[in-house]
């Protein structure tokens, strides 16, 4: 016998729960048509949501450069993680690196870690990275990525993530289309 799930309705959830978050983790090969497939997803999930299609596609292309800078410039290592939480009406999103040999996107696209200080690879003071202030070459093949997820996002953050490569970090604040089921559910979580 197949039973249906029963599902609390909001106003069945009790009042010490803290708000609401959606979270979507996906763990991906390492493989260039991970990317599109980890933009739909997420895409798919905002648009249910009711995001404005502006800010789905912001997220969708700084997803895109953060998951085509682990494919591309990565260490060794079979898979990357992309973690999506939203809450308090913001889209947090980790592009995590999980190579087993430590390897460190660079911060220019170029394979060479750059930390905040300017100091390079082997000398970073627990792992944390910056998106150069320079402008990349018109006739550069590498390097506007970061710039790119930098531009469109709230909070664009690199770091070491210890055991096993970089986590590109980064928020958005969501905007939502007219009547959104999104905007109700997380309408209680932010302090008017």
């Amino acid at each position: 016998m197949i039973k249906q799930a029963q599902y609390p309705s909001m106003s069945q959830i009790p009042p010490e729960v803290d708000g609401v978050e959606i979270q979507l983790v996906l763990y991906l090969p390492r493989d260039v048509a991970s990317v599109p497939v980890s933009r739909q997803v997420l895409d798919s999930c905002l648009e249910t949501l009711g995001v404005a299609p502006d800010t789905r596609s912001d997220i969708a292309l700084a997803l895109s450069e953060a998951c085509a800078n682990v494919v591309l410039h990565a260490g060794p290592g079979d898979e990357y993680e992309v973690r999506v939480s939203a809450r308090n009406r913001k889209c947090t999103i980790e592009v995590v690196n999980t190579s087993e040999e430590g390897g460190k996107p660079a911060a220019d696209g170029t394979g060479n870690g750059v930390t905040r200080d300017g100091r390079g690879p082997g000398s970073s003071q627990g792992g944390d990275f910056a998106v150069p202030a320079d402008p990349v070459s018109p006739a550069a093949e590498h390097g506007r990525g970061l710039k790119i997820i930098d531009a469109v996002t709230d909070n664009l953050q690199l770091t070491g993530n210890g055991r096993r490569g970089t986590t590109v970090h980064f928020e958005k604040t969501l905007a939502w289309v007219p009547g959104a089921a999104g905007e109700q559910l997380f309408d209680g979580d932010v302090p008017d």
